[in-house]
Parts: structure tokens; sequence; C-alpha cells
């Protein structure tokens, strides 16, 4: 039976490990984090081996990046992994995507109340981002292995499902009960809120083409600037603003080492740093300090 969780704490007196909810994480959630992502590994290492010189892509239509490669590392036209290191760097996004799903696991066996924060009380949202967190990965995995138009299609449909999933939590988060109109009855928001994550990613998925992403992103990002905003003013909530002024850095410093990477100004082509996986490694940083920022979340009873 899960523990009783007290809602009438006093947030502040917590531990950092307690205030995210890490504290005495049984060993299960390690090994689906680090197993998933041992076993995506793995499989990835054996495909790159069978095919590493097997120009396999040939026959497929080909992404403007292998016409007019924008980034600076050397692209190896006749191999399953046409750019090597920016292909392998997307491990970092499926391990975060492994652990989440953990994590959401751990949440779901905890039954927490909504006191001690929306994403740990609504944790089929997490297992959302998790999944989100594998498909950006496996998704811009495949599109740096093989420069596809496919391929392209995946890499920005995980961008969008991750972008959505914090969307989703932020909107859940800011409205976790919804009041059915011309009565008294409410709802929690999270089971539409699931819903509309998991058929828009697909939507814009499916429909990558018909939109800008810059724009759409744009969209997603403002709306949670503007939770962050407000629940910095909201009497009785409490997030850590800190993790999320720490994803904002690293996003920040991401874009900055992915400009030099395009300008060819950061490292050679055959180097083992390369701008780009540099620039999946701070964005998946930019994720797990969001998710921590969420995961902060306490409420007064």
């Amino acid at each position: 039976m899960p523990e009783p969780i007290d809602s009438h704490h006093q947030p502040t007196i917590l531990s950092i490990k307690e205030r995210l909810k890490l504290d005495q994480l049984p060993n299960w959630v390690h090994w689906t984090g680090l197993g998933g992502t041992f076993i995506v590994l793995l499989l990835s290492l054996l495909v790159f081996l069978m095919f590493k010189n097997q120009p396999v892509w040939a026959d497929w239509l080909p992404a403007e990046e292998f016409l007019h490669p924008e980034y600076g590392e050397r692209i190896y036209p006749d191999s399953v992994f046409r750019t090597r290191i920016n292909t392998w760097s997307n491990i970092f996004y499926v391990c975060f995507g492994f652990y989440v799903i953990g994590l959401a696991v751990y949440d779901w066996k905890r039954t927490w109340t909504l006191e001690r924060g929306y994403l740990c009380f609504a944790p089929i949202q997490t297992f959302l981002f998790g999944l989100a967190g594998i498909y950006l990965g496996l998704g811009s995995g495949f599109f740096h292995a093989s420069l596809t138009r496919y391929g392209q299609q995946c890499d920005v449909g995980g961008m969008y499902a991750t972008l959505l999933c914090l969307a989703g939590l932020a909107l859940g988060s800011w409205l976790p009960k919804l009041r059915i109109p011309r009565t008294r009855r409410t709802l929690f928001s999270w089971p539409l809120l699931s819903v509309v994550v998991v058929f828009a990613s697909i939507y814009f998925t499916y429909y990558k083409w018909e939109y800008s992403f810059s724009e759409v992103s744009g969209y997603l990002s403002g709306l949670l600037f503007v939770f962050a905003g407000v629940s910095a003013f909201t009497p009785g909530k409490y997030l850590q603003i800190r993790w999320f002024v720490a994803g904002i850095l690293a996003l920040v410093l991401g874009s900055y080492i992915r400009d030099l990477d395009i300008a060819d100004r950061f490292t050679g082509p055959d180097s083992l740093i390369q701008g780009h996986a540099i620039w999946h490694l701070l964005t998946c940083l930019m994720y797990v300090c969001l998710f921590f920022y969420f995961r902060s979340e306490e409420r007064e009873g």
C-alpha cells in the first residue's frame, strides 16, 4: 500500500530531493532509465555495424540538409549513419524519456495528492512526456542518420511532441480542475489535456510541412513563460523558479553553439565534439530542468 502523503507540510523545509519527489527512489526506476537506454544503444550499434558502408538511404527522398549541408559534421553518403556524432548524441533524449517513464510509474504507485504538485498527481502526463522524449531521440537520430525528408518529419514531430507535453503540464498545473458549464460539478483536466497532447502530436507530425515550426513553438514557449510568471505570484503555490531559469540558460547556450556550428566556427568536420551534438545535450538538459521545475510544485492544502 502506498504511504500516506501529508498535504499540510511546509514546502520550504523539504530537502531538494524531497521537493522533487526523488528521495528513496527504488532501483527499478534506474533500471528502467538505464536499461531502456542500453537496449536502444545496443540495437543502434548493431545496425551501424551491419550497414556501416551500405547506401541504405540511396532511394529515399533526401532532405535539404543532405543536398546543402548546414551543420559542420562530415557526411558519409553511402552509410547507414550519414552523420555519426550528431546521430549518436540523440541517446541523451532517449535516456531522459526512459527515466521519465520510470518516474511516471513511480508516481502512479505513490498516488500523490494534488498538494504535492500537479505533475506527480497526473502521472499520465509525465508518461506522455517520457514517450515524447524517446520519440524525439529516435526521430532526430533517424534524421541525422538518414538525412532524408521522412527523417526530418520525424525529427520535427518529436520536437512538437515534447513542447506540447510541456504546454499541457503548464495548463494542467494552471487549471487542474474544470467546471462543467451550468453546473457546480468539476472534472480534473488531465484526461482532456492528455488526449489533446496525443492527437496534436500526431497531427503536427503528419502535417509538419504545412506549418512553420518556429511560429508554433513560439506560441507554445510563450505559454510556458506566461505560466511561469503567473505561478510566481499565485498564493499558496510554490515552484522552484531556478529550474526554469536554468532550462532557459541551457537553451540559450545551446542555440549559441549551434549557430557557431552552422557558421563553421566551432570544430572541424571529423571532430568527436560537434556543435549540433552539444545542442542535443543542452536541449536535453533544458527538458530535464523544466521537468524538475514542474516536479518541484507544492500547494497549500
